[in-house]
């Protein structure tokens, strides 16, 4: 009984104290608009994203990896002289990674975001004015820093309606975020 005490103390039987944790770390990168995208009231839809996914993955992380908070990403992507343009060169994110001390990266592009408040150039309603509306696609992407390369990918769109430009523009981004949680997760914990 000692012995097994001993052990156990001493960190060397599996699953006791001193163990070294088996967890990745994993950081979510500024998105990227290949066109600007401009602010809505304040809102910096790329930045948005990012932060807004990475609150998703902590909720689901549940263990199986470790989320970097956000503004240690910024600190890393100032360190490194990040720029939107850097998520298309592998060397980037791999400096990007190391630099935060990631193993994988969240990579994600706003492909698409179009928020219209009124007058849509319809004849419906009869007075030219429609409601707000907004559209958002999205493509996320997981770089495994070790690796050099894209391990995974996942596509998703959403759409709303009703609110200002800078509600519709959060809500979509988020309501096209959610569905790309679990494959997200799922790349995020495969070996």
């Amino acid at each position: 009984m000692v012995v097994i005490l001993v052990l156990a103390v001493g960190g060397i039987l599996p699953g006791t104290a001193g163990a070294a944790p088996s967890s990745r770390s994993v950081g979510v990168v500024d998105f990227y608009a290949p066109t600007p995208l401009g602010t809505f009231s304040g809102l910096v839809p790329e930045r948005f994203a990012a932060d807004e996914f990475s609150k998703m993955l902590s909720g689901a992380a549940a263990g199986r990896f470790t989320v970097i908070p956000r503004s240690a990403m910024g600190q890393a992507e100032a360190a490194v002289g990040w720029r939107d343009g850097d998520v298309l060169h592998f060397d980037r994110l791999g400096a990007l990674a190391q630099a935060a001390g990631a193993d994988r990266l969240v990579v994600g592009w706003i492909s698409h975001l179009v928020v219209v408040t009124g007058a849509t150039g319809t004849n419906t309603p009869p007075d030219d004015s429609g409601p707000p509306m907004a559209d958002a696609s999205l493509v996320l992407q997981v770089f495994d820093a070790a690796r050099g390369r894209l391990v995974a990918e996942t596509q998703r769109s959403a759409n709303e309606i009703g609110g200002s430009r800078a509600i519709l523009a959060e809500r979509t981004l988020h309501h096209a975020l959610e569905p790309a949680l679990l494959p997200i997760v799922g790349a995020l914990t495969t070996p």
